[in-house]
């Protein structure tokens, strides 16, 4: 069963240990095996996830949601956890996307949310932040987001970088 466990490198080291517990800790205690759907994502590939879901409006150069259902991120290119690199530009995750497989190896996308529930409480256990909240709530599309908690503070310290500066205009 591929769990594509390989994608944790991309990851930074502070969050590689409490992804692979979380992974463990969710065999164990719930019974399921985690796939790692993303770790490390370029900004092009966030752009491509930041478009799904909305359409360019040409004339006031912005995205407009339209269809809420389907947005499934609300971070800018180079914004997301999943966009840190190194100084050196090395891939640098501060995140990872996780889906539980079902019994034949595929990914389970209808998952309870008894499962994430239970899921959050370990992701807590583990040291990582399920969505940025305790519920889940930021965005429902997202359940399977698990980041380092307060990355946005550590990431200087840890030598790393959002590829895509606050003060940058974000027009595509």
């Amino acid at each position: 069963m591929n769990q594509r466990l390989e994608r944790v490198e991309q990851c930074h080291p502070v969050i590689q240990q409490s992804v692979l517990s979380l992974v463990k800790r969710c065999e164990q205690e719930l019974g399921r095996h985690l796939l790692i759907v993303h770790g490390y994502r370029s900004s092009q590939a966030q752009q491509l996830l930041y478009q799904k879901g909305r359409e360019f409006d040409r004339e006031t150069a912005t995205w407009m949601v339209v269809d809420a259902l389907s947005v499934v991120t609300n971070a800018l290119p180079g914004l997301s956890a999943h966009n840190v690199v190194t100084r050196e530009g090395r891939p640098a995750s501060m995140a990872v996307d996780v889906i539980p497989l079902n019994t034949d190896g595929s990914a389970d996308w209808d998952v309870a949310m008894e499962f994430w529930t239970a899921l959050f409480e370990i992701a807590w256990k583990v040291g990582l932040d399920p969505l940025g909240d305790t519920t889940g709530a930021y965005l429902k599309g997202d359940l399977g987001h698990y980041e380092e908690p307060g990355w946005k503070l550590k990431i200087d310290g840890l030598r790393c970088i959002q590829p895509v500066s606050l003060t940058q205009s974000h027009e595509v």
